[in-house]
């Protein structure tokens, strides 16, 4: 209705103009033109007004709802869509047929608390100010003076949900109109208090759900797995002979049975993803609602948890968007958890201006599948836990990749949760005093600077920092970390820099 009476003013403003212009040649030129702009003049006002119907017609279109699907250490290729033939992801491999899935995607910090902080307020660790776990000893936390997207999309009209695993804080930061006691492994219970949250919303709506596998079960025996059917859930099971063993671990025994049981959890966080998407068809919100999926980091095992290496900070994410030309398309993007709560904010249309976020939206190349200038991803990591400070800067390219080790005289602390299990002490314990592809001392030791040909070297094994062939790659990489930290004044370069030694 609103087009056709601004098309139909636009015709009639142009039939006027025509009839003043030949009246000009006709009558006195003074009096004319006085006239030509009192008509004009109403003519723009008409229009303006116009405009600011549809703007807010087009508003009160926009109040979407976001559904944030993330799972609890799951490394990029440990998901069906992404090439791994043996773990079983139906749900999360149908959104991605009905979506876009990232296959560069990227955790900015391998730790649970820090990474959901910066998913949370759109801003790298280093500013944000959660440097390591919230709970117990750890004690980290936001800054007060960042906004995070609870606070954001509820200034906007939003009703808020978090279920299941929060590992944020201060809670007040962080607005929730529904956080019930659901257990984050249980996934009938977790979906099923979903399905009531969307069932009560009047208001559009912002749902997480924060799955609690596969995150391991305990830190004895293999780590991971179900042992029996719970709550109306059967697991799935895994041979540990058919797993894939990825280059950076051992393949031991050992590692394959916890890998199987990490395939188990997978699965059952699936089933979970699953009946989510169900509730959202079977309550008619599909066509309302921007899904998005993805992993806070890699998984638990040494190599990945806690550090910036690939299975650490690689995860998976998948965006569905309502009408979408190109759907099950693959997107080379790089991509960061500073992009999600940009990405939430287009689609909502909530405005914030208070600061610069340190991502931006990413539904504007969802159906690009090569996009211009998403070709760097930005990382930060301070520590996991109170017991593992070892503060990271690391710019991702598509072929090379830079790692500062600001602490790098110190031995690398593994998070508490790795170094007791037995895939470290196996290694730590073994003859070759191998891990995976790397020697225990390469992995404890490193150097202030690491850079790697990710085309030639996927395992991130050579070093190339000190190789004459690849200076001018290592300065221009090293210029550019310096002058986006710089420009986001992250407080490490008050005493440190990628190109001096020491203090």
């Amino acid at each position: 209705m609103c087009t056709e009476i601004d098309q139909a003013g636009h015709s009639q403003s142009a039939e006027r103009i025509r009839q003043d212009l030949k009246l000009m040649t006709q009558r006195d030129s003074h009096h004319l033109t006085a006239v030509y702009i009192r008509r004009q003049v109403a003519t723009v006002l008409s229009l303006l007004s116009a405009t600011i119907l549809l703007s807010l017609s087009s508003t009160e279109a926009a109040a979407k709802n976001v559904v944030l699907l993330i799972s609890d250490n799951q490394t990029w290729f440990d998901v069906g869509c992404y090439g791994n033939k043996v773990v079983q992801t139906p749900n999360i491999d149908r959104l991605a047929k009905d979506g876009v899935r990232f296959e560069s995607a990227f955790a900015t910090t391998a730790s649970c608390g820090p990474s959901r902080a910066v998913i949370y307020s759109g801003l790298l660790t280093h500013r944000n100010g959660q440097y390591a776990h919230p709970h117990r000893e750890h004690n980290q936390q936001i800054r007060p003076d960042v906004t995070t997207v609870f606070t954001m999309l509820r200034n906007n009209g939003y009703r808020t949900a978090l279920i299941g695993k929060d590992h944020v804080r201060p809670l007040e930061q962080y607005p929730i109109d529904f956080k019930p006691m659901a257990r984050s492994r249980d996934v009938i219970e977790m979906t099923a208090a979903a399905d009531r949250f969307m069932a009560e919303s009047e208001k559009p709506f912002f749902l997480v759900v924060s799955f609690g596998d596969p995150h391991p079960v305990s830190i004895d025996g293999k780590g991971w797995g179900i042992p029996s059917a719970q709550h109306g859930y059967t697991p799935v099971q895994y041979d540990p002979q058919d797993v894939t063993v990825p280059g950076f671990l051992s393949d031991t025994a050992e590692v394959r049975e916890g890998i199987a049981g990490y395939y188990q959890q997978i699965s059952r966080m699936d089933f979970g993803v699953g009946r989510v998407l169900q509730s959202l068809e079977q309550r008619g919100l599909r066509d309302d609602t921007l899904v998005i999926f993805t992993a806070d980091h890699g998984t638990s095992e040494p190599g990945a948890m806690g550090t910036h290496y690939e299975p650490g900070v690689r995860v998976p994410f998948v965006v569905y968007r309502p009408g979408l030309q190109r759907s099950g398309i693959t997107n080379s993007a790089l991509v960061a958890f500073t992009d999600i709560t940009p990405t939430i904010l287009d689609w909502t249309t909530t405005g914030f201006d208070d600061y610069q976020l340190h991502g931006r939206s990413v539904l504007p190349i969802l159906e690009t599948p090569d996009p211009v200038g998403w070709d760097h991803a930005l990382l930060s990591h301070v520590g996991h836990d109170v017991f593992a400070y070892y503060p990271m800067r690391t710019l991702r390219g598509r072929r090379y990749k830079l790692i500062w080790n600001v602490n790098y005289r110190s031995e690398y602390p593994l998070p508490i949760d790795t170094i007791q299990r037995r895939t470290w002490i196996n290694a730590r314990n073994s003859e070759t005093q191998i891990l995976g592809a790397r020697s225990i001392e390469a992995f404890l030791h490193r150097p202030q600077l690491e850079l790697y040909d990710l085309q030639k070297d996927p395992l991130e094994v050579k070093n190339l920092a000190h190789n004459p062939a690849f200076e001018s790659v290592l300065d221009g990489f090293v210029a550019e970390l310096v002058e986006r930290l710089e420009s986001q004044r992250d407080p490490w370069l008050r005493k440190y820099h990628p190109l001096t030694a020491g203090q």
